[in-house]
């Protein structure tokens, strides 16, 4: 079983959230799945089976509700049942405005939120329980609407530039950027990786990479030399270093897997929607 939901911010949050989402998957089938590195940071709520990441340690249970921030290597999450999330998808210069917490990943990376959040975490899970996920969603809206943006954050000109170096794709330089955001490029590198817990040269890196992921997912026999040249890439060989370096397996290996796992959850999705119009028959 694999459903996922996907809503856009409000108008307030539209600069700084890129979207909230719902997902619901069977243990077995999400305990398979690696989650590579990408240009955003996720305040998850677990609502489901209790979630634990592998660490070098063992695994490690985390709590409902947690910070997941920018990833330089794969994560390998576990759900002791069914898995059940709702999740805000910030863009990396958020976390202070919005939290108030600093950006910069734990000991094991992920970071633990506070009791208020822990709260919020249980009373999230009895909405989705008896209401569902799109009123969960709202809530979580609501939630985040109230304690966001209490403290001033001059966060305007890192936000300008990270919209910039996204739309560019990680290709525009870092000196066009710390100018156009009207500081020195020493000004600039500290006041993003303030924001950020990265450099902007390593978000550009993890932005060209996640582009390059997502045209892999779309065309897993797409020609790396093309990648390469589109995305910004010295060359060919420059294009699987770095990939490896996120991905930890070259760009063929992970199209092979991205495939296979995308016909996988097509097939559950498609095996759910026929049991959901089944149910909706027999309800008629």
């Amino acid at each position: 079983m694999f459903h996922q939901l996907k809503i856009a911010p409000t108008s307030m949050f539209e600069a700084d959230v890129n979207c909230f989402w719902a997902l619901e998957q069977d243990q077995a089938s999400y305990n398979r799945e690696e989650f590579v590195p990408d240009s955003y940071i996720e305040v998850v709520i677990n609502v489901g089976a209790p979630l634990m990441l592998e660490t070098e340690s063992g695994l490690l249970e985390l709590p409902r509700a947690f910070v997941n921030p920018i990833q330089n290597k794969p994560l390998r999450f576990r759900a002791a049942g069914l898995s059940q999330a709702i999740s805000m998808k910030l863009y990396p210069w958020a976390v202070k405005p919005i939290l108030n917490i600093d950006a910069n990943p734990s000991t094991v990376h992920v970071i633990g939120l506070d009791a208020e959040w822990q709260r919020f975490a249980d009373d999230l899970t009895q909405i989705v329980a008896h209401r569902g996920y799109a009123e969960a969603i709202d809530r979580y809206q609501e939630y985040v609407g109230d304690i966001a943006y209490r403290h001033k954050h001059d966060v305007t000109p890192i936000r300008t530039a990270g919209h910039l170096l996204r739309r560019s794709e990680g290709q525009i330089r870092m000196t066009e950027l710390a100018a156009q955001s009207y500081l020195s490029f020493s000004q600039f590198e500290r006041r993003f990786k303030q924001y950020t817990a990265v450099s902007p040269k390593t978000y550009a890196r993890i932005v060209r990479f996640e582009n390059v992921r997502n045209a892999l997912m779309m065309n897993p026999s797409g020609r790396l030399v093309d990648l390469a040249n589109d995305y910004g890439y010295s060359d060919q060989a420059h294009l699987i270093r770095e990939f490896k370096s996120f991905a930890s397996c070259t760009p063929r290996d992970f199209a092979a897997n991205a495939s296979a796992d995308f016909e996988h959850q097509k097939h559950e999705y498609w095996s759910w929607l026929l049991k959901e119009s089944l149910q909706s028959v027999r309800t008629a």
